[in-house]
């Protein structure tokens, strides 16, 4: 897109330039709001852009207030002034329209100007870089710089996973690159007990890739060509993603690379099932990992392969408004770029969170254990590491803060004030929640992918347990009191790990288990725990690990379940309706027997069953179980609705069928409002019986709903299940 025509700009806003702006107080504007609006008016871009883009009708009401001479004890002289403000929270710099005193200002445009052009010393302006392709020897000039400075000043190596006994767990198998020149291009493989001890006692000796396989096969390690690669792999028939990692491998130094195609053998399971352990370990202890973020297929290589304007270095969405000035101190052209807000504003990772392997489930736990990653984008080169967040042309660097990246939230998590259920939380809104919406090939892949993050967990948990255990305090009763959260945490159920779930864990354990729910899932937070783990049988898929597949498993928990009837029913158009339960309410006191609506259902899957269940428009029914698992009290709970299943060994067992939220009388409409519900299927008119109330003869409110949430609380409703 061509640059906006400065020529467009009105008298105050041509004399902005990295000089005026740099002035304390910024650069004078015109001396009233409008004078500006009459310059909007005339077609000054930038004016239009202050005026239209960022400001909210509150903001152009307060601009007014200062406006001379309505304000009381202004002078007509107050002025109003473009001023650089930030970096804000994704480590952008703005300028924005500001009155002098700086108490009203507009929300900001997005400023820069780029490397090689002057400018004060003091210049509050970021510097960006023109970019090229992410091939060429400026982009691994840049990539090699920022390697040597992390390895320097940062220790993200020294938060890796330690193996058994601390020693270090290295792959069976690595790609060797010490022969490898892009004009010879000679690569084999090598297996790693046959290196020498000192390479292998090194951390860091070799690089890990990341990247989509695609649909298309390409040419993989099988037991057939296993022998011959140990001799040569033959380069020339390899997916280009593949032939560009090696040569950044090599140009950053690194003289080995581990890609999951080629260093396990893909035909043998247990080949697999030893070198898939492995892996927290392999990506870990690596030195960096190679991002393939610009393709979703093996074929389609690391590097992007298009040349990007030097004038507009990322902002693809919208053209700049470039005003070049004469700076008065030396004379020379300097120029300052100015963007309208748009998405990427909002999100300095977009490109990367934006990426085909972004969409998948085995690279999320690659991009979280990397101590190191390089992004290679269709944009541009992105760097992150447990401290760090970069781009190769300078905007959005967080400044040595990890600023929310996956590996920086790893290093968050070695927080020494950390509490074991702070460490169970991230995992369930920082972990399974954002991996839930990735997508694999193979289901039966679902705990593998995220095994290795569930290792680091085992650790990290393991560590915030020692902590409270080994905790020194000053008086007995701090120590009395970190003995009883001890107890009460109780750190042996907490460390075990079932099926994506841990343990008690506090939070949680009552969903058996997210890794059944074929998409996203969340977990919700403030609420008390209902039932209690009682035991657990999670046989193994690979006995060589605890954090992999498993098999038929289940557990058994104790609470409150009663009996049910599920229906579902219509709102009056044939393609709208829900899912509700009801239970049967026996006499109490004055209150007659009923059936009474307890609330909505997300069904996780509808079966063939339900299917006839939902085409009945409530004439059938299914009998469904309701266990309470967690309350915010006795009137506000969330319940899963199960059904029965009689096993071959003739016991009962329950399986999931979805969720329920009891709400509260409180969360329901009373008599006068407007309805917000609906009653097997009709709108409420305020007279269903979750809205009717009685009064008893102490003038006490009853709901019937009331009555149901009573009812499970009663000793017969509480019993030990076994949920499948």
């Amino acid at each position: 897109m061509s640059p906006v025509p400065v020529g467009s700009l009105c008298q105050y806003c041509k004399g902005i330039n990295v000089e005026t702006i740099s002035q304390p107080g910024g650069h004078a504007h015109a001396h009233s709001l409008a004078v500006i609006q009459q310059s909007v008016q005339q077609g000054c871009a930038l004016c239009g852009w202050f005026v239209t883009l960022t400001w909210s009708k509150e903001i152009n009401n307060e601009m007014r207030e200062v406006e001379p001479p309505t304000s009381a004890g202004r002078q007509s002289t107050d002025r109003f002034h473009v001023r650089p403000v930030g970096p804000g929270y994704l480590g952008q710099s703005h300028i924005c329209l500001t009155d002098e005193t700086g108490e009203y200002q507009t929300t900001g445009l997005e400023v820069c100007r780029l490397e090689g052009d002057l400018a004060p010393d003091d210049c509050p302006i970021p510097v960006c870089r023109a970019l090229s392709e992410t091939a060429s020897p400026e982009t691994q000039e840049t990539a090699l710089s920022w390697l040597k400075q992390c390895e320097v000043e940062h220790d993200c190596n020294n938060l890796s996973i330690p193996g058994p006994n601390n020693t270090y767990v290295l792959p069976g198998r690595l790609v060797d690159l010490r022969s490898f020149t892009p004009t010879t291009p000679i690569i084999r493989l090598v297996e790693t007990f046959a290196l020498p001890g000192n390479i292998t006692n090194t951390p860091g000796f070799y690089s890990t890739l990341s990247y989509c396989w695609g649909i298309s096969p390409f040419y993989n390690t099988t037991s057939a060509n296993l022998t011959s690669s140990l001799t040569q792999i033959p380069f020339n028939i390899l997916p280009q993603t593949f032939k560009d990692a090696f040569l950044i491998t090599t140009q950053l130094g690194t003289p080995f690379i581990w890609i999951d195609a080629l260093c396990i053998i893909q035909n043998s399971l247990h080949d697999w099932e030893i070198e898939s352990a492995k892996m927290p370990y392999i990506y870990s202890l690596s030195r960096f990992c190679i991002a393939a973020d610009a393709t979703a297929v093996a074929e389609g290589g690391c590097f992007n392969s298009h040349n990007h304007s030097p004038q507009h270095p990322r902002r693809k969405e919208a053209a700049p408004l470039i005003i070049p000035s004469i700076l008065a101190s030396t004379s020379q052209i300097s120029r300052l770029y100015i963007y309208p807000r748009h998405h990427h504003s909002t999100n300095s990772q977009a490109p990367i969170s934006d990426a085909p392997i972004s969409t998948r489930g085995w690279c999320f736990q690659e991009r979280f254990l990397s101590p190191r990653t390089l992004h290679y984008t269709s944009e541009q080169l992105y760097w992150e590491c447990r401290q760090d967040f970069k781009s190769e042309d300078l905007i959005n660097n967080t400044q040595g803060q990890p600023w929310g990246t996956m590996p920086g939230a790893l290093a968050q998590l070695y927080d020494p004030t950390f509490r074991p259920e702070h460490v169970v939380r991230t995992w369930y809104k920082s972990i399974v929640a954002p991996y839930s919406r990735r997508s694999l090939t193979k289901e039966t892949d679902r705990l593998p992918a995220i095994g290795g993050v569930a290792r680091v967990y085992a650790h990290l948990l393991s560590q915030a347990e020692k902590r409270i255990r080994n905790a020194e305090t000053q008086t007995w009763v701090e120590g009395w009191v970190e003995r009883l959260k001890v107890k009460q945490y109780d750190l042996v159920e907490n460390s075990t790990y079932i099926a994506g779930i841990w343990g008690h864990g506090r939070k949680r354990t009552n969903t058996f288990s997210w890794v059944s729910v074929d998409g996203p899932v969340e977990h919700f937070y403030g609420y008390i725990e209902a039932t209690r783990l009682v035991k657990w049988n999670v046989p193994l898929l690979n006995p060589l690990d605890p954090f992999g597949g498993v098999g038929e498993c289940e557990i058994t928990l104790e609470g409150n379940v009663i009996e049910g009837k599920l229906g579902y029913y219509h709102h009056g158009d044939a393609n709208a309706g829900e899912w509700r339960v009801f239970v049967d309410i026996p006499p109490d006191g004055e209150l007659d027997h009923g059936t009474v609506d307890i609330g909505s259902v997300d069904i996780d899957e509808e079966t063939d069953e339900l299917a006839d269940v939902k085409a009945s428009n409530g004439l059938v029914v299914r009998d469904v179980w309701i266990l309470a698992t967690s309350m915010r009290n006795t009137l506000d709970v969330y319940a899963l609705v199960l059904v029965q299943t009689v096993e071959d060994d003739g016991k009962v067992r329950y399986q999931r069928l979805g969720l329920l939220w009891i709400k509260s009388p409180g969360r329901m409409p009373v008599a006068g409002r407007a309805p917000r519900h609906t009653y097997r299927g009709v709108t409420c008119r305020n007279t269903c019986p979750l809205c009717s109330s009685m009064v008893d003869s102490h003038g006490k409110e009853f709901h019937y709903k009331t009555l149901a949430l009573l009812q499970m609380n009663r000793d017969e409703a509480f019993q030990q299940i076994v949920i499948v």
